[in-house]
């Protein structure tokens, strides 16, 4: 990490529309004449350090968290801070535009202002430039750990050391070496959208309690979609939490160990007594290591992740020195990962989420007729210029006539075809979308997607997503004037889009937690055949197509489910499908995935959404709306929209209960 108090020679030369940017986005105004001796004293008072990621580690493809440090040595400013975007992200995509952010810097003192940025841009050493009244007058320079391969686990405390416990890898031939990195509960992050790059978050009842209530909101959203929570110790739950701890409290004392030994499988790695404090297993919760009486680990479903509690310290001396620590946490990790059905795919992924941008390539600008219509076209004007003026003209005798005939023919079939291309154009905006609902069964849902849009006009447009959202400017890497993007953070992310030139194509990848999305509720019986009863109903806001619950090899159709609408399932509502994986099962019944705009979904859902098995006592609810989700932002513009094509998946886990004969 290093600190600048003043920007580099190549910031300096910023251009003047970035500039106004900043100044738009602060709310401050454009400086003139004498205020750039104030800003010449503003730079020698600015000072920005970057923390990175989790201590220095990120992943790839994954947003990052930053936490920009800042030493104000003068008065109290309204600052703005920008990330020049400008990186190929896949052969033919490129992330291009500007994000921003706005703080208030207190008068001579220091503040954290935490912001998020893509992976890929911290490879190419990106600058997060600090603008006070229009000027630049501060650059941090993002560095850091890129890793891979790993899995990254977060552990909350003060105290460096107390990350020396955790040991392993996760379990299955996919199986990753643990890393865990310190990350102070200060820093840690506000939104879901933060977290996905890490695989587990370890953290005591007391840090716990002291996290800010954006901070244990988003703990939630990452656990509920499929993250998994280390909780380190028992002892009465914090306020909040008490749903989620798998162990009752009680008071202290000491048991035998040996029970975790038996759990990894490896009775020869003895381990004397541990001091815990639980006094049973919370109905709910699943015991993994020692008795009824006597729990050393109990877990505990949440949504598509876990919460796993140890009845004691991880940091006792037995356990640090135990022969048995790596594989207790080898076989603990590997039963709470997420196996396939997690909401936190790799968000920047080229080959997943982004290759959503390739709908846009059906989008047809122009209604052109086929080769052969053409060829016939050309045919008749040779015909007609050629052999048959030239009779006519030779029986009429009128030679000379062709100096005229000839150019007002030309002139007549060159109006003539850019006349049918007026016609057959668009008379405005094309703009398509495609993105992904997944819904938790509480009314809170996961949102993520690409909004693209292109016109035959130099084109300035907005597109709103809900306030939280991590926003991503894209342009196709085939446009001649990209023009500008930039995004800004308020009550609501505005990516702002001015200057695209004629048929360029620029998109907004979204990604958001969202409240207010209802819910599809399901009351179903699993029977000794196989087979599965009960209903279904659509407590969502949105018109569902296509609705469909797989589950034990069978696909069940419910077909169109329209808001508070239900409908049976049964034995008319299945097919046995010879079909070899669940999504192709679903595509052969919802076309909408199997052909044209759909199919960027498809191929996404095929690799991401349907590639694992259920979770246990589930089966998975599937259908696709064209309703404008929290997936896809809101399109803003004065210019009229010829077109509006979307699709989006949606996608919810729900319990199903052991029958009858």
């Amino acid at each position: 990490m290093r600190r600048e108090r003043c920007p580099q020679p190549r910031h300096r030369a910023r251009t003047l529309a970035w500039a106004a940017a900043a100044a738009l986005a602060a709310g401050a105004p454009w400086p003139a004449g004498g205020g750039a001796v104030g800003t010449a004293q503003a730079r020698t008072v600015i000072e920005m350090t970057p923390v990175v990621g989790f201590a220095g580690y990120y992943a790839r493809n994954h947003w990052v968290p930053v936490d920009l440090v800042i030493q104000n040595r003068g008065p109290a400013v309204s600052a703005t801070f920008t990330l020049d975007v400008d990186q190929a992200i896949d052969t033919g995509r490129t992330a291009q535009g500007v994000l921003a952010w706005s703080a208030r810097l207190p008068a001579h003192g220091w503040a954290h202002v935490h912001i998020a940025v893509p992976g890929n841009l911290i490879d190419g050493m990106a600058g997060v430039d600090c603008w006070v009244g229009g000027q630049p007058v501060a650059t941090a320079f993002l560095s850091g750990n890129a890793v891979s391969n790993v899995a990254l686990v977060a552990v909350l405390t003060h105290n460096a050391q107390d990350a020396q416990f955790l040991t392993g890898a996760t379990e299955g031939p996919q199986g990753n070496p643990v890393l865990p990195v310190v990350v102070d509960p200060l820093n840690f992050p506000t939104t879901p959208n933060a977290l996905t790059a890490l695989s587990a978050v370890a953290v005591t009842p007391s840090v716990l309690a002291a996290l800010s209530p954006a901070q244990a909101a988003a703990l939630k959203a990452w656990i509920k979609f499929g993250g998994m929570l280390i909780w380190m110790g028992a002892g009465p739950p914090p306020s909040g939490w008490a749903a989620w701890a798998p162990l009752r409290p009680g008071p202290v004392r000491a048991v035998s160990g040996q029970a975790l030994a038996a759990n990894v499988g490896n009775t020869s790695a003895k381990i004397g007594k541990v001091w815990v404090a639980a006094a049973g297993v919370e109905p709910a919760a699943a015991l993994w290591a020692g008795t009824p009486d006597a729990p050393l680990v109990a877990a505990q479903p949440i949504g598509r992740g876990w919460v796993v509690q140890t009845a004691f310290s991880p940091l006792s001396p037995q356990l640090l020195g135990w022969s048995g620590n790596a594989e207790m946490w080898t076989a603990l990790l590997g039963a709470g990962m997420p196996h396939g059905w997690s909401a936190w795919v790799a968000p920047l992924d080229p080959a997943g989420v982004l290759g959503l941008t390739a709908a846009s390539d059906a989008l047809s600008p122009l209604r052109v007729p086929s080769l052969r219509a053409w060829a016939w076209v050309f045919v008749a004007y040779t015909l007609l210029a050629g052999p048959v003026l030239f009779l006519w003209l030779r029986r009429k005798k009128r030679e000379p006539w062709a100096w005229f005939i000839l150019p007002a023919l030309s002139v007549v079939t060159t109006l003539g075809i850019y006349g049918f291309g007026v016609a057959e154009r668009p008379p405005g905006i094309l703009t398509d979308g495609l993105g992904v609902l997944e819904l938790a069964g509480d009314g809170t849902a996961f949102a993520y997607g690409i909004r693209g849009f292109m016109a035959p006009f130099t084109v300035n447009a907005r597109m709103d997503a809900p306030a939280g959202s991590l926003v991503l400017p894209l342009a196709a890497q085939t446009v001649r004037q990209l023009g500008s993007a930039v995004v800004r953070e308020g009550r609501q992310v505005t990516a702002s889009f001015s200057g695209v030139g004629r048929w360029g194509i620029r998109y907004a990848y979204v990604s958001a937690p969202a409240g207010g999305q209802g819910a599809v509720f399901a009351l179903l019986t699993a029977r000794r055949d196989t087979g599965l009863y009960g209903y279904v109903r659509n407590d969502t806001p949105y018109p569902l197509h296509d609705a469909a619950l797989w589950w034990n090899g069978r696909l069940y159709e419910l077909g169109d489910l329209d808001p508070g609408t239900a409908r049976p399932v049964g034995d008319a509502t299945a097919q046995t499908t010879a079909e070899p994986t669940a999504f192709a099962a679903y595509a052969a019944y919802n076309r909408d995935l199997a052909r044209g705009f759909g199919r960027p979904l498809a191929n996404f859902a095929a690799q991401y959404l349907f590639a694992a098995s259920l979770p246990p006592g589930q089966a998975m609810f599937v259908a696709t709306t064209d309703s404008r989700t929290p997936a896809l932002p809101s399109l803003l513009t004065r210019q009229r929209v010829a077109s509006d094509q979307h699709l989006v998946l949606v996608r919810q886990f729900v319990p199903v209960s052991a029958g009858w004969g």
